[in-house]
């Protein structure tokens, strides 16, 4: 992804969530590195789909988060909320609609 004079480099294999904010993503990864990049997810959503080709490991959810399927270590439907690792032991917890969360179980089913 790129502006006239800057370009951001994105590794998907890092990705532990994107989330929205507004007209910008925060990216989050695994090692607990965090920026973020002046694009809506949308536009992040269509580079990583061009980019990542055969890479099905992050799905979105919702219009807030895309996140890395690998990283999810509980779901919980009735408090709202996926559970996320990092790849120094911590968690992340991401809260998201129960309709949301039940697609994402049957996903990974």
């Amino acid at each position: 992804m790129s502006t006239h004079n800057e370009l951001y480099v994105v590794d998907c294999n890092s990705v532990m969530y994107l989330q929205a904010d507004d007209h910008y993503t925060h990216v989050n990864y695994l090692s607990g590195a965090h920026f973020m990049v002046p694009f809506g997810l949308s536009v992040v959503e269509d580079a990583i789909a061009a980019n990542c080709v055969g890479d099905k490991f992050l799905v979105r959810l919702g219009r807030k988060y895309i996140i890395n399927i690998k990283a999810i270590i509980h779901i919980n439907t009735v408090k709202q909320v996926v559970l996320l690792a990092d790849a120094h032991g911590n968690n992340h917890s991401l809260h998201l609609p129960k309709p949301i969360l039940r697609s994402l179980i049957d996903l990974l089913s």
